[in-house]
Formats: structure tokens, sequence, C-alpha cells
């Protein structure tokens, strides 16, 4: 008997970076609701940008928002901040990866991108983000998230320096080819994922989880019953008991209802 459900955003229910998604997840939401299933969405969006996507159900949801560094549910809130020395020295690095790249430091309801940087402001605008401007990303603290971007895609030899780097006290993880994420160690989809689930009495035997990029796969080692939908990372497709269609053709929608039906 699943008992929760649990859903990543960007290219498993939506593309990338869409602010409009099909109403037919509200329904289904409410649907599993009624049938006394919790319903949750983990993004690496920040809680105002899923908020927005969600509003019709807000009252039905609960949210794993910035990789799980941000849980909100009507009942019950917290954050996970990177320590600030740790932060700090992760912005220093940054600066040495090229003009390319770009920054962005997340708190829990709002994101801070450098001057200078349009173009990844106007990206993230498109979610829509809830964004400001700081001249040095050095300089911030009680950062909950930390997203480098590059548009052409994260080369290989960045990432792997930057885990050299950073992966004993930090998590690190791809954020779909463009993104890469760093959050404070043992911060992530699936540690978020594991308090929610002690908070309403879950077991993992109980929960399914959907996903397509790395940064899922700590949630969806949480959940007996995983899905990959079809254009998912192949490390992803490896952790999941099943991989199911194309999130153009609303994969997850469709194995939501024949979960519903199974429970009938």
């Amino acid at each position: 008997m699943i008992r929760l459900i649990i859903t990543d955003v960007d290219d498993t229910l939506v593309p990338e970076s869409c602010s409009v998604i099909n109403p037919e997840y509200y329904d289904i939401i409410r649907e599993c609701r009624k049938k006394g299933i919790f319903f949750g969405v983990a993004s690496g969006r920040q809680k105002p940008c899923v908020k927005n996507l969600f509003r019709p159900v807000l009252d039905e949801i609960f949210i794993l928002a910035d990789n799980g560094t941000d849980i909100w549910a009507k009942d019950y809130t917290i954050s996970m901040k990177i320590p600030n020395e740790d932060y700090q020295g992760l912005a220093r690095e940054y600066y040495e990866l090229g003009d390319e790249y770009n920054i962005m430091s997340c708190k829990p309801d709002i994101a801070y991108i450098e001057n200078g940087h349009e173009e990844y402001y106007e990206h993230m605008r498109s979610y829509p983000y809830e964004l400001e401007y700081v001249e040095n990303a050095a300089d911030l603290t009680d950062i909950c998230k930390v997203s480098i971007w590059r548009r052409e895609g994260i080369e290989q030899d960045v990432e792997e320096r930057m885990r050299r780097s950073w992966s004993d006290r930090m998590e690190v993880c791809l954020g779909g080819e463009c993104f890469l994420d760093f959050m404070n160690k043992g911060c992530n989809k699936g540690k978020a994922l594991s308090i929610i689930q002690e908070h309403y009495g879950i077991k993992p035997e109980e929960t399914a989880a959907f996903g397509n990029a790395d940064n899922d796969i700590p949630m969806l080692r949480q959940a007996k019953y995983s899905y990959a939908v079809a254009g998912a990372s192949d490390n992803l497709k490896a952790v999941a008991s099943e991989v199911i269609g194309e999130m153009k053709d609303d994969a997850v929608l469709k194995k939501i209802r024949e979960i519903l039906d199974e429970q009938k």
C-alpha cells in the first residue's frame, strides 16, 4: 500500500524552466489526498517558484525545495544551511572557473546572482525565481544551496574538480546538464524525504518517487517504488525500480493513475 508519492519537477513533470503544468496534475493530487496518500514535490527550484506552479493545490501538498534543503508543509517547516566558512570557500573557488560560469546562492525564499550576470538572472526569472542582484557572492551568509550554471553545460573537468574540492564537506550533484549544485553534507532530496516520512509516520516501503536527474538519486533510494522517466540520466535509471515513459507524454501522471487504480 502506497501512502506517499513524491516527484521531481523539471524534465520529470514539465520541461526545464517551464512555469505552466498540465492541470490534470492538480486533479490527481486531489484524488491522492482523498485516498489518504500524501503528495510531495521535490525540486532544485526555490520554494516560491514551486508554490507558484502548484498554487491551486498548495493546501494538498508538501514541498522539498532547493534540492531538499528547504522543507515546507502546512504543519512543518525546516531549512538546512551550508556552514558560512564552507560556503565562502566554495564561492572563492568558483571565481577560478572562468567567465562562462555563473553562481546563484539560495536562501529559502530568495536567491542571489552577481551583478553583470544578466543572462543567468533572466534565465532563472523564467521559472520564475525570486531574485536579487548582489555585488559579491562570497560576502553572503546563511546559504542553503549553491547552483553554478554554464549555458553550454557543465564541463566534465569542472565537475570533477569541484567534486574533488568539496565532496567531503558538501553534497555535489548535477541538476541537469547546465547546473552543478552544492548543499551541506548529508542534505539532499533523500534526507529531506526521510525527515518527512518520519514526521508523518510513513515507511520507505509505503513510498513512490519519480525523477530524472542525478540529484534525484537519494530520493529514489528512499522509496521502494522508484521511477525514472525515459529521458532520465543513466545513473538514475540504474537506481530506479522501473523506467516509465516520456515526460512530454505525462508519464508520471499516467503512472500515478495506475497506482491509484491498483489501490482501489
